[in-house]
């Protein structure tokens, strides 16, 4: 999905076009490999425009939330990480246990796992599938 494309889907939806709400959506872009907690954007977009606040931050998070234009994961200690989607085509991610880094994967098992669920008398209604390692500049730093 573009900048645009979340913009204009803003404004049709009767959401205002803010400097808050398009810096945030900038910083995002700016970060659409990264998942970044709700404080590292609010800082992010503080450097940007220094008159926003945490609780416009959490507000615009809500409502790009709603409509389904963010990822959002938890971390292992609990805390919640977002990032813009990246397609409005069905994809998984790769995710860096280290950095945070996002590789998109866009290939899906889906049939198989349908097959699968209809053999063991399943009725699948969904899936989510992270696959978890390190990205390459991790390796190599380890290395």
């Amino acid at each position: 999905m573009t900048f645009t494309a979340i913009v204009d889907l803003l404004k049709s939806k009767g959401y205002k076009i803010t400097d808050n709400r398009l810096v945030l959506l900038e910083v995002l872009f700016n970060n659409i490999d990264q998942l970044l907690t709700i404080e590292e954007l609010y800082v992010l977009v503080k450097d940007k425009h220094s008159k926003i606040n945490r609780s416009t931050v959490y507000r615009n998070i809500e409502t790009l939330q709603s409509l389904n234009l963010l990822f959002k994961k938890i971390t292992p200690s609990g805390a919640a990480t977002f990032k813009v989607i990246c397609s409005d085509k069905h994809h998984h991610h790769m995710i860096c246990d280290n950095c945070g880094t996002i590789i998109v994967y866009p290939h899906c098992s889906y049939t198989a796992y349908e097959a699968f669920a209809k053999e063991n008398g399943f009725l699948l209604t969904g899936h989510t599938l992270e696959l978890h390692g390190l990205c390459k500049n991790c390796q190599e730093k380890t290395s």
